[in-house]
């Protein structure tokens, strides 16, 4: 016997797997189906059949139940507040059935075969409030069940929102609370977030289409020179395709991937299995182990269909402007408390064109498969900042020849040179990297403030790090490696071999994958990492053009141990490679020299990203590093400052004091997270390659990968003279 279930109710039709030669089959299998309102009186139907390979299905029996029976069990919502009680587990009382089969008399008699499943009802509400106390927990530093003004905006930073500070604001003076000191209990916040959800769109705030930003827009210096003036992109290299870039977004079509849910015209959903997981992504529906029947299609396209916000009335085109612009302003011109382009958990695509209450009620099904997984929208990269990605581009593209780009539009990418190829690419910004950035702003507005920012980073960071230790993380990595178009066939250790993402994530790549340049010659400095490279004649031009923070001193940077040998590197050089979370983050040797005793400074976990250091806050002086001298005898004593930044869990080193390594030679790696190293050179001893210094000059980072010369030895320049 090879038996399978079809689950009907209504007009939606799903079907098991087949299971072969069995006759006690378990399929251990979970699906989800919406309930209308009306659709509460209906059965849920379980047919049970015999696949054959030829000629049609044997019917065995089937069994059914009342949703009625699920409904009248739910839990109901507070008279007053709306909200559902409290589930902390996330699972719910699920109901037990084992109901005898019916319907084929020929074995009724010699034979009594069960169908056992569990089942339940879930309204969306009790869901999405569900969702919201899982993703308002990771934003509660001390664990108090209350959020300060501070970390409910970094909450909806995280999300895109596009609510304005009098808005988040109100949320507090609402009950009578102070945002500037006091704080909202999880209740208090989820009712304020569910009333915005649910608030007509005539009432909401109109906000400014080109600075949809919650609170203060994230500042933007990357296009500036040393004494403020513009830079003239008119002059530089735009030759490459602009849209390859950033193409890397998740494929998927809307007629082949199925509504998972809407939460308009339709009271709840009910879940039917014995554990197992979800059906898979809704992009990858071939593949699921549910097959919709013919009609199941339109039953959420009308439910979807029935409650709509009232249509925004439409801005007329420009015959240039594209249909996806002018719509994207249309939905950018009222207050969001979500803008994603993609479901950051099952990733399924063009999630700006639906409501806010179906997105947030869409993350909410995903995430009900598993409640931990919420946490995985703060480092996702699919969550956009407002309007600001895509469309600053676009722009910026658009006005290189005439040269109209100013400087402090509202974006939120960076614009690298592949030095490989000489063209300047887009490198996306990760909405955790954005949040460090806003975080760190938060910081430099007031001592409180401040306190609470780095609170907030360290919490955030130490959370990611247990997280991305754990064994289930690794599910993770495919993912990463996609949306990064990452190049597998570098890495040394086959996929499966990776336990968790933080063991992919500080992966080893073959020795062929990154050779030392000129290899028999020691005066050739190389680069230390995958990095994004800035690289300075002296440590005063460094402060003049690139890092701005007001307390920012070489001692300072070396810490107490190294103080005393600040001195030494006045008027050296200086040279700065960030790595971001897609680069190879294990760390090489720049020269050949002996390693010296290893220092570690506990600090913070403000970001690295370039628009971080260009702030007034000392971001290499205050995060958490590790001292690494390296006495050449091409070099002098080379100090390589491992910094660590927002998500970095540890920094290692591999290699141990006293050892002597070679250019290109392995010493450490970076945990999760962006990161920095910082080389400091005594003064006189190295010439930077005149690329290199005029893109720095230029504030434009530089992508270079290890093993790539990045500069000589002064001796070997004089000899070469």
């Amino acid at each position: 016997m090879d038996p399978f279930v079809v689950v009907s109710f209504g007009k939606k039709v799903f079907r098991t797997r087949v299971i072969r030669h069995s006759r006690n089959p378990i399929w251990d299998e979970k699906l989800l189906f919406h309930v209308r309102r009306y659709e509460t009186s209906f059965k849920v139907n379980l047919a049970i059949l015999d696949w054959d390979k030829l000629s049609s299905n044997d019917y065995v029996g089937d069994v059914s139940f009342d949703v009625k029976e699920l409904v009248e069990c739910t839990p109901q919502p507070d008279v007053g507040t709306g909200l559902y009680p409290v589930d902390e587990g996330g699972e719910g009382p699920m109901v037990d059935y084992r109901l005898p089969l019916v319907g084929n008399a020929s074995w009724e008699g010699k034979y009594s075969p069960v169908l056992s499943f569990r089942a339940k009802y879930q309204p969306y509400d009790a869901l999405r409030q569900r969702f919201w106390r899982q993703y308002l927990k990771q934003y509660d530093t001390d664990d108090t069940g209350a959020l300060s003004h501070l970390e409910l905006t970094s909450m909806l930073d995280s999300l895109g929102s596009t609510l304005t500070r009098s808005t988040v604001s109100s949320f507090f003076t609402r009950y009578g609370k102070k945002a500037e000191s006091d704080e909202l209990s999880f209740e208090e916040a989820i009712k304020c977030l569910e009333d915005e959800l649910g608030r007509p769109v005539e009432e909401k705030r109109r906000v400014d289409v080109d600075a949809g930003e919650s609170c203060v827009p994230t500042p933007v210096l990357m296009v500036a020179d040393g004494q403020g003036r513009e830079l003239k992109l008119e002059e530089m290299d735009f030759s490459k395709d602009q849209t390859a870039a950033g193409a890397a977004q998740e494929s998927g079509d809307d007629d082949t991937s199925d509504d998972l849910l809407s939460s308009s015209g339709g009271s709840g959903n009910v879940s039917v299995g014995g554990g197992g997981t979800l059906f898979p992504p809704a992009e990858k529906k071939k593949k699921s182990r549910f097959r919709r029947g013919d009609k199941s299609s339109s039953s959420s396209s009308d439910q979807a269909n029935k409650k709509k916000p009232k249509p925004k009335p439409k801005k007329k085109k420009n015959s240039g402007s594209k249909d996806d612009t002018s719509e994207l302003e249309s939905e950018d011109s009222v207050e969001r408390v979500i803008n994603v382009k993609s479901c950051p958990l099952c990733h399924r695509p063009r999630m700006n064109s639906k409501a806010e209450m179906d997105i947030i009620t869409h993350l909410a099904v995903c995430a009900s498969r598993d409640w931990s997984s919420v946490d995985k929208i703060v480092v996702g990269n699919f969550v956009t900042a407002s309007q600001a990605q895509r469309k600053w581009y676009t722009r910026v593209i658009g006005k290189i020849s005439s040269g109209d780009y100013k400087l402090g539009a509202n974006s939120a990418n960076i614009i690298v040179q592949n030095r490989v190829t000489g063209q300047l690419e887009e490198e996306k910004m990760q909405v955790y990297v954005r949040l460090g950035i806003r975080l760190l702003y938060k910081g430099a507005s007031s001592r409180m403030e401040g306190g609470r920012a780095r609170r907030l980073l360290k919490s955030l960071s130490i959370k990611q790090g247990v997280k991305y230790d754990a064994p289930e993380s690794a599910r993770e990595i495919p993912t990463f490696i996609e949306f990064h178009k990452l190049k597998v066939d570098e890495i040394l250790d086959p996929l499966d071999s990776f336990k968790t993402f933080n063991e992919f994530f500080y992966r080893k790549l073959k020795p062929s994958a990154r050779p030392v340049e000129s290899p028999d010659d020691p005066y050739r400095l190389v680069s230390g990492a995958d990095c994004r490279m800035m690289a300075f004649e002296t440590v005063s031009e460094a402060t003049r053009l690139w890092i701005k923070g007001r307390e920012f001193t070489v001692a300072r940077l070396l810490g107490e141990n190294y103080k005393q040998e600040a001195e030494r590197y006045t008027g050296g050089a200086l040279a700065i490679f960030r790595l971001a979370p897609q680069d190879y983050h294990r760390f090489h040797s720049p020269v050949e020299g002996t390693i010296g005793n290893m220092t570690y400074i506990a600090g913070e976990y403000y970001t690295v990203n370039p628009q971080a250091i260009r702030t007034a806050l000392d971001v290499y002086g205050e995060n958490a590093r590790k001292i690494v001298p390296i006495d050449s005898p091409h070099f002098g004593r080379v100090m390589a400052v491992c910094v660590g930044a927002m998500m970095v869990g540890s920094i290692k080193t591999t290699a141990q004091e006293g050892q002597y390594v070679q250019r290109g030679e392995e010493f450490g790696y970076f945990a999760f997270g962006g990161s920095t190293i910082v080389l400091l050179f005594e003064k006189g001893k190295v010439e930077w390659d005149e690329d290199l210094l005029i893109n720095g000059r230029a504030s434009l980072e530089t992508l270079v990968r290890v093993g790539m010369g990045i500069g000589k030895g002064r001796s070997a320049v004089a000899g070469a003279v």
